[in-house]
C-alpha cells in the first residue's frame, strides 16, 4: 500500500518513466499485421496527457476580479473528472490489449476499431474533404467487418445475437466498468466507491456541489481533494507501467533498467488481494441476522 508517501513526488518519477517507455516504443516501426501496437501507443499517449493534465491542475491558479483582487483556486473538480477519464482509458486499454493470446488480442483490437469506424461514419460532415474521408472509412469498415466475420473468436466469444451487435459497431457487450476493473486487478469495492464518486463529479450530482460548498473553501482544502484524486492517478499509472512492460519488449527494457522508479511503481501497484483487509468485516463486529 502507499502509506504516507509524497504523492506528487511519486507521480513525477512515474510519469517520467512512462514517457521514457512510450518513447522507447515510438522509435520502432510495427510489423505488418501489428496495427494494434500503433493503436496501443496512441492510447498510451492519450493516457499520458490526461495524467499530466491532472497533475498540472494541482498548481494554484491566480485570477484577478473586477475589484483587482487576486483570487487563488485549485480546480479539484476537474482533477477528479480527469482522473475518472484516466481510469476509463486504462481499463479500456486493458480489455483491448490485455489477452495473453496475441491472436485474441488482435481480434479484440479489430472489434474496437470496427466500432470506431462506425462512429466516424455517423458524423455529420460539411466539407468535401470530410466526405471523401468518410467514403474511405466506409471501404475500410467493410474490409474490417469481413476480417471480424471470419474470425473463430467471433463464434467463441459471442452468442448469435451478440455477433450481430459486434458487426454493427458495438464493442462493449456484456461489459461494465466494474467487471473490467476487477479483471484488470482492482479491488471491486474500492473501484465501485471511487468510480461512483468520480462519476458524480463528471455528471454534476449533488454530492459534487455539496463537497465544493462544505469542504473546498480554502486553498489547502482544494489541494487535499485534488491530491486524493491524483493518488488514484498514481495507482492507474503504476498499473499501466506494469501492463505496458508486460506486452512490449522495448518498454520492458526501459522499465527494468529504471530501478528506483520501478520500486515506486511496485509500491503503488497494489492488487485487490492487498486491499482485502480494508473491506473485510471486523472479527469483533456484531453479526445481524436477517431472520
Amino acid at each position: 500500500m502507499s502509506g504516507r508517501r509524497d504523492v506528487e513526488a511519486d507521480f513525477d518519477v512515474l510519469i517520467n518513466l512512462m514517457a521514457e517507455m512510450i518513447d522507447a516504443q515510438a522509435a520502432l516501426v510495427p510489423e505488418e499485421g501489428d496495427r494494434w501496437i500503433a493503436d496501443l501507443q496512441s492510447l498510451s499517449v492519450k493516457l499520458f496527457k490526461q495524467l499530466c493534465s491532472a497533475r498540472r491542475l494541482l498548481e494554484p491558479m491566480a485570477i484577478m476580479n473586477s475589484k483587482n483582487q487576486v483570487l487563488q483556486i485549485i480546480d479539484h473538480s476537474s482533477v477528479i473528472v480527469i482522473s475518472r477519464a484516466c481510469i476509463e482509458s486504462y481499463i479500456a486499454m486493458h480489455w483491448i490489449f490485455g489477452d495473453a493470446d496475441i491472436e485474441h488480442r488482435r481480434f479484440k483490437h479489430k472489434v474496437w476499431t470496427l466500432a470506431g469506424l462506425y462512429d466516424r461514419l455517423g458524423l455529420h460532415l460539411s466539407t468535401e474533404e470530410g466526405r471523401v474521408k468518410q467514403a474511405q472509412t466506409e471501404i475500410q469498415k467493410d474490409a474490417l467487418m469481413l476480417e471480424v466475420q471470419i474470425s473463430p473468436f467471433l463464434q467463441f466469444d459471442y452468442t448469435e445475437k451478440q455477433r450481430n451487435r459486434v458487426l454493427t459497431g458495438d464493442w462493449r457487450i456484456n461489459w461494465s466498468w466494474t467487471e473490467q476493473a476487477v479483471r484488470a486487478g482492482f479491488h471491486r469495492k474500492y473501484f465501485e466507491s471511487v468510480y461512483s464518486h468520480y462519476c458524480g463529479y463528471a455528471h454534476s450530482s449533488y454530492i459534487s456541489a455539496m463537497q465544493v460548498s462544505e469542504s473546498a473553501q480554502s486553498l489547502d482544502d482544494q489541494h487535499s481533494l485534488a491530491l486524493a484524486a491524483l493518488q488514484t492517478g498514481v495507482h492507474i499509472l503504476a498499473h499501466f507501467l506494469h501492463f505496458y512492460s508486460s506486452i512490449l519488449d522495448a518498454p520492458r527494457r526501459s522499465f527494468q533498467k529504471s530501478v528506483e522508479a520501478r520500486k515506486i511503481a511496485d509500491i503503488w501497484h497494489f492488487s485487490a488481494e492487498n486491499m482485502n483487509f480494508l473491506y473485510e468485516p471486523k472479527e469483533d463486529a456484531p453479526v445481524h441476522s436477517s431472520m
